[in-house]
C-alpha cells in the first residue's frame, strides 16, 4: 500500500463526486500553499491534537472541523453553517493497517449516505479508494448544498487542503 511517500514535497488530492466515481487526482505542493493558513492549521492541530471537534473563530465562526485519526490516518469532515460541505480521507503512509482499515470505514460510511444512494449507479461507490497507492492521499468528496455559498465553499475547500497538509506532514 506505501507506494510513493513524499512528505516533503507535497500530497495526491483524490477528488470523487458525490456518486461515488473518481473525478480525478492531482499533486498539491506544500510550498504552494498559504504559509499564514499552514501555520493556523499546524498550530490547531499542536493545540487540539489530531482527534477534536473545533468551531473556526472570527470569519470563519460558520466553519467546523472534525478530525478522527488513528495511526497516521484520518477522517476529516468540514461543516459550513451546520450542513456536511466536505468529507476527506488522510492517509500518511506510515501504517498499512491503520490505513487500510480507515479506508475501508470511510468507504463504508460514504456508501450508506443517503444522497450517494440517491444517485449512484455505481455497486461499489468510492472502492476505488482502496486501489490507490499514492502517498501522503486526501480523498475528498465536495458534498453539494445550494445552502452554502461560493463563498463559504472557497474557504471550507481551502481550510480542507490546508488542515490535511498540516495533517499529512506531521507525526502523531
Amino acid at each position: 500500500m506505501n507506494a510513493t511517500v513524499d512528505a516533503e514535497g507535497g500530497f495526491t488530492v483524490a477528488t470523487f463526486t458525490i456518486d461515488g466515481s473518481l473525478e480525478g487526482k492531482g499533486r498539491w505542493m506544500y510550498r504552494d500553499l498559504s504559509a499564514k493558513w499552514s501555520n493556523i492549521c499546524d498550530e490547531l492541530l499542536r493545540a487540539k491534537g489530531v482527534n477534536f471537534n473545533y468551531t473556526w473563530s472570527g470569519p470563519l465562526s460558520h466553519i467546523r472541523t472534525r478530525l478522527t485519526s488513528v495511526r497516521g490516518a484520518a477522517l476529516c469532515t468540514i461543516y459550513v453553517n451546520g450542513h456536511t460541505n466536505i468529507m476527506s480521507l488522510l492517509l500518511r503512509g506510515h501504517n498499512d493497517g491503520a490505513e487500510r482499515d480507515m479506508s475501508r470505514m470511510w468507504v463504508s460510511s460514504r456508501e450508506k449516505l443517503h444522497l450517494v444512494q440517491a444517485v449512484t449507479t455505481l455497486s461499489e461507490p468510492f472502492a476505488e479508494i482502496l486501489s490507490l497507492s499514492e502517498r501522503p492521499l486526501m480523498a475528498v468528496v465536495p458534498v453539494p448544498d445550494g445552502s452554502i455559498s461560493d463563498q463559504e465553499q472557497d474557504e471550507a475547500r481551502e481550510l480542507s487542503l490546508h488542515l490535511a497538509s498540516a495533517f499529512l506532514r506531521g507525526d502523531q
